[in-house]
């Protein structure tokens, strides 16, 4: 089950340029419009250095919708607490 993105969640991403920002944990902003190849652009925010698909470098990026993964927030303290029992 894909759970769809909203204002204020928490998302991975799973792919960018280059694959440098694959990994990062970031909060989705805001939709900023369609892209005619790559659907819904959201607005993201990380507390790390994110790279956009011109090279440029931020805190703030545009990133497609289908780059994203929903973070489901009972799933994260799951793991929270299996890596605080390890």
């Amino acid at each position: 089950m894909i759970m769809e993105l909203e204002q204020g969640c928490l998302a991975i991403i799973i792919e960018s340029v280059l694959g440098q920002s694959v990994g990062t944990i970031v909060q989705c902003i805001k939709v900023i419009g369609e892209h005619s190849l790559y659907g819904t652009i959201w607005k993201v925010r990380s507390k790390t250095e994110l790279m956009t698909e011109y090279g440029g470098k931020g805190q703030e990026v545009d990133v497609p919708a289908k780059w994203l993964k929903k973070i489901n927030l009972g799933d994260l303290k799951v793991k929270e607490k299996e890596h605080e029992n390890v």
